[in-house]
């Protein structure tokens, strides 16, 4: 699921930075086993990073992490790849000094070659079903940042329904699988290549939105289900144009749509449903304005599906009845277009709060950089994708999504990708081989950054800069 040139571009682009800081330069090999790490840090409880270097276990019935041990990796290795650490490449010039405008573009350089290299991926290898589902996912990020400051991140986005505050990054999914499509950033007004999204504004912003999101599949007859943010009946014509369809939620954009018609209809009860359907000079319809009683009244406009009764809807219901309470499932009847929209509707989502429950990258390395917590956590996606294209492979029954990551760290860690193809190395009869020291620096004493004059008195004074209390040696 990873992109290979992306690979290649994060090793020479991460080798360039650490050459500029004197140590030696990174291989891919290195860089899927700093993945590893990434990945095995998330399965621990840990105050710091550093804790997981720790060689002596805080309490008898914890283990100790001890990954300087177990990955091959010491700390001060991890740390400098950790901080040198790149995955787009960001063009000399530009900055905040060539207005705020050049000084976002210039910003968002940091990932835009991450997603390019993304989309191009998934469009070369990933073919969706016949419905795509369109959302937005945030990725965490509390820290400086918005159009009002030049550092930090360029676009700080706060939405009520979401957890987390953030980047807003729009995208697609296959709505059988889940598998992630397309990425696409969220940027301020102030930047040139803003395409603009609200329903009120022309079809050709539409149009310039859908290319991004919808481009490589364009002409193929495919239903895009979406929410009310992308949802209304400019959306479904522009869509239209493209050659694809769409069944959303109109919740505000609503613009001629017959609400009033559609809201004075009277409805037999929950399960009900009525629907209106304009048709164009010739006659036939062009599009359907639809609304369903159920614990609501949610408005479909679509250009795809019919009114026609689809499966009902099941749902386990807590009731109590006679005895106690009991689990019963409860049949609701829907048409065809809500059949459709909610068998695909929450693929994105389920993305986003599986990717930060269980997998956690977000939430377990800290970062203060927004360019590396965005890149990570895009990282993420390719993760939870894996664990997506397992489950749905025949076989017998695959792993939960932690075991898989629990068996995917090993793997990148012992990785073997930078010998490939060359002959194995020949056995020396050690039963416990010293790992591969990285960076050729071997165990040493790393120096603290607490500085203690012996004048200052008191039997521990040398301790602070690891000197002998005797001799008063280094």
């Amino acid at each position: 699921m990873f992109p290979q040139d992306q690979l290649t571009r994060v090793t020479e682009l991460t080798t360039a930075k650490l050459e500029s800081r004197r140590p030696p330069p990174t291989l891919p090999g290195e860089i899927l086993k700093l993945f590893g790490i990434l990945i095995l840090a998330t399965r621990f409880q840990f105050g710091s990073r550093a804790d997981l270097w720790a060689t002596a276990p805080r309490s008898k019935h914890m283990p100790v992490p001890a990954f300087g041990a177990r990955t091959g990796m010491f700390r001060h290795c991890f740390d400098a790849l950790w901080s040198a650490l790149t995955f787009s490449r960001q063009p000399a010039g530009g900055g905040p000094a060539n207005g705020q405008s050049g000084g976002e573009h210039y910003r968002w350089a940091l990932i835009n070659d991450f997603i390019s290299s993304t989309n191009a991926h998934r469009e070369a290898h990933v073919a969706p079903r016949d419905t795509i589902c369109v959302d937005e996912s945030k990725i965490k990020r509390y820290g400086a940042g918005g159009p009002w400051i030049s550092i930090g991140l360029p676009m700080y986005v706060t939405i009520d329904r979401k957890p987390e505050n953030g980047c807003e990054i729009q995208n697609a999914a296959c709505g059988q699988s889940g598998i992630m499509l397309r990425l696409h950033r969220v940027t301020t007004s102030a930047d040139p290549t803003r395409q603009h999204v609200r329903g009120r504004e022309p079809g050709a912003a539409w149009h310039s939105r859908f290319t991004a999101l919808f481009g490589p599949w364009a002409g193929s007859d495919r239903i895009a289900c979406a929410d009310s943010y992308f949802s209304s009946v400019e959306a479904a014509l522009a869509l239209k144009g493209t050659g694809l369809r769409l069944i959303g939620v109109v919740k505000t954009t609503h613009r001629r749509l017959p609400m009033a018609s559609l809201a004075a209809r009277e409805l037999r009860g929950r399960g009900s449903w009525v629907s209106m359907v304009p048709t164009d000079t010739s006659g036939a319809p062009d599009l359907m304005a639809a609304m369903w009683a159920d614990r609501n009244r949610p408005v479909f406009v679509a250009t795809a599906g019919s009114a026609r009764p689809g499966a009902p809807c099941e749902r386990l219901r807590w009731r109590q009845i006679y005895g106690g309470a009991e689990r019963v499932a409860v049949s609701v009847p829907q048409p065809e277009v809500a059949e459709i929209y909610y068998g695909c509707c929450a693929q994105i989502c389920r993305h986003n709060r599986w990717r930060q429950d269980v997998l956690r990258l977000e939430h377990k390395l800290g970062t203060h950089d927004w360019s590396q917590r965005v890149n990570i956590s895009f990282l993420g996606v390719f993760l939870f994708d894996a664990w997506l294209l397992l489950s749905g492979a025949p076989g017998p029954a695959s792993l939960n999504q932690a075991a898989l990551y629990e068996d995917l760290a090993p793997g990148l860690i012992a990785s073997t990708f930078d010998s490939t193809g060359a002959r194995p190395p020949a056995a020396t009869g050690e039963t416990n081989p010293t790992p591969p020291l990285g960076y050729g620096v071997g165990v040493h004493l790393t120096p603290k950054t607490k500085r203690r004059h012996p004048s200052a008195g008191g039997a521990g004074v040398f301790l602070a800069q690891r000197r002998c209390c005797v001799c008063t040696t280094h």
